[in-house]
């Protein structure tokens, strides 16, 4: 199969799909309008409950169609590859039979020269009586010659044969990076359009489909910029800017199925999105043009790929509202020398009896910080950034890696929480720990009233190998951490844990928790508890009753994390 005929019939094959999705969508349509007015029981539904299924539906419709059309892409890059490494395939045989027949053909021919040198050195010997000393006859030179010869080409067949197979993975993978170009643009595209329909939809389930296909498309050009072949620097704009149209569809598309308004700030955001991905959609053919010429193109550090990737991340790097920043906890704190910050490192990291301590300079940021450099004594070198203002230990790193398991995760949790208390930060309840081979991460969250504060956030490292900390970083904390007044819950705590009990095998704990939403803050409940084999944490809006969030435990190569 040619490529045309490929193409062509994934040209069928997503005619057929658009067809699929717009009775799909016209039924769903349907659906929502008879279904959106009575429950299940027959009763009114409420409005929170018909919002919460229109949002449901519009997303899972628009991540069903970009999945259908992606899968037809797919099937006709993978048909295109198949194709290719058929024709690669056959040359590589055919290299392989003719090196087969050189290689034949130059044995017989040794053989032969070598029988007639010795026949001819036979008949030399039976000439001269068997006399040894003589010149070498002309068939040995001639045996050694062509000897030599099979040599040089089954050499030269083996080179041939790895050019080949070398030439057909580069071909492979310069026509899968083609392939995420091209798929970019045509994401990028869809997100434009999701964007531009948004800043007239005025609310309802047609604004819900569009935010939601606006998730689903910034998610999908994500994934393929992170599949080019390039350094992360060179794209960090553009990464980010798919980042906050994902995340700012997610919050709108929760506001809205809880029943809420988006609020003024919303519309904005929608126009500058929409601005921005026009901006980046102008400057994307540059790209697909840049990916014509192979790999040695696309590995060009000042060729016309990476000149093409900082246009486009030129053009995500516009201005874009930014919320009011808050003042964090160390605004008002005095600062500290570089003589107190030493002071300091000393005293928090005594138990690793530092050696050649030394203020290395200081780092600018959210926060100024000085960084503090030593050498434990087991020589293992150590990095600690001190704030100015405060001397609080906002990040502390070490690079040796840990290869036993000589302490639990219990015992971790108490090692860090010891480290955390020395170092001055009081209050702090462990929430989360995660384990990779002989290290143990440590989640912590501030805890006020018996509730915790998720934004509040410090992590750290502990070596189960020889029982210390290795590594924290408390940013988290230190840019939100501020005095909170905290409404009372409007949803009784046994009206949460019924619910609960409904939907899970077993319900582990309840508790009230603030967590991020959206540049805002939430009170919720955090409802802990196991349901079919698997963990999960679900989050019900403690005002209202609607479930914000549901995370489930999952396996990766850092231990079981939240997802």
């Amino acid at each position: 199969m040619n490529e045309k005929e490929i193409s062509a019939g994934a040209e069928k094959v997503e005619a057929i799909e658009r067809a699929r999705e717009e009775r799909a969508r016209a039924a769903q349509g349907a659906f929502a309008r008879e279904e959106g007015l009575y429950g299940a029981d027959g009763m009114p539904a409420r409005s929170e409950e018909n919002a919460a299924r229109q949002g449901e539906a519009a997303c899972g419709g628009a991540k069903e169609a970009a999945r259908r059309q992606e899968a037809a892409r797919k099937q006709a890059r993978q048909r295109a590859a198949e194709a290719e490494s058929r024709r690669a395939a056959r040359r590589v045989e055919a290299a392989k039979r003719k090196e087969e027949r050189a290689r034949k053909s130059a044995e017989g021919k040794a053989a032969r020269a070598q029988k007639e040198a010795a026949e001819e050195h036979r008949s030399e010997k039976r000439g001269r009586g068997g006399e040894h000393k003589r010149a070498p006859g002309f068939g040995g030179w001639l045996a050694a010659v062509v000897s030599l010869s099979v040599a040089v080409l089954a050499l030269g067949a083996i080179v041939t044969v790895g050019y080949f197979d070398l030439q057909n993975s580069k071909t492979e993978l310069a026509a899968t990076y083609r392939a995420h170009a091209c798929s970019l643009c045509e994401h990028v595209g869809s997100l434009g359009t999701a964007l531009a329909k948004a800043r007239l939809a005025d609310g309802g389930y047609e604004l819900q489909k569009l935010l939601a296909e606006a998730r689903v498309y910034s998610e999908l050009a994500e994934a393929d910029l992170a599949a080019l072949p390039c350094d992360g620097h060179e794209t960090a704009e553009l990464s980010a800017y798919f980042n906050r149209v994902s995340a700012f569809s997610r919050h709108a598309l929760n506001t809205l199925a809880a029943g809420r308004s988006l609020g003024d700030g919303a519309a904005e955001a929608v126009e500058h999105f929409y601005g921005t991905s026009e901006k980046v959609r102008a400057a994307l053919p540059a790209l697909a043009e840049s990916t014509e010429g192979g790999l040695s193109a696309l590995a060009d550090a000042e060729g016309g790929f990476v000149q093409a990737l900082r246009a486009l991340d030129a053009a995500a790097r516009s201005e874009r509202p930014r919320p009011q920043p808050r003042e964090n906890m160390l605004s008002s704190m005095p600062a500290l020398s570089e003589e107190q910050a030493a002071e300091r490192a000393n005293s928090w990291f005594a138990d690793y009896r530092p050696r050649e301590l030394r203020v290395a300079g200081k780092t600018e940021g959210p926060f100024a910080c000085y960084d503090v450099q030593f050498v434990s004594e087991a020589g293992d070198a150590y990095t600690a950034r001190i704030t100015e203002r405060g001397g609080m230990l906002a990040m502390l790193e070490s690079y040796r890696p840990c290869s036993q398991k000589n302490f639990d995760l219990s015992a971790a949790e108490t090692i860090a929480s010891a480290f955390l208390e020395k170092c001055g930060y009081a209050g702090m309840a462990p929430v989360w720990v995660s384990e990779s081979g002989s290290e143990a991460d440590v989640q912590f969250a501030y805890e006020q009233g018996g509730v915790l504060v998720y934004p509040d956030r410090i992590t750290v490292k502990v070596c189960t190998e020889r029982g210390i900390v290795t590594g924290m970083e408390a940013g988290g904390f230190l840019r939100c951490h501020h005095a909170r007044t905290l409404p009372a819950p409007a949803v009784p705590r046994g009206r949460v844990e019924e619910n609960a009990a409904a939907k899970m095998d077993e319900v582990r704990g309840i508790r009230l928790a603030v967590i991020p939403e959206g540049g805002e803050e939430r009170l919720v409940y955090e409802v802990h508890g196991d349901h079919g084999g698997r963990t999960y944490f679900a989050y019900v809006d403690a005002q209202t009753g609607v479930l914000c969030d549901i995370r489930v435990v999952s396996p990766s190569d850092r231990g079981n994390i939240l997802r």
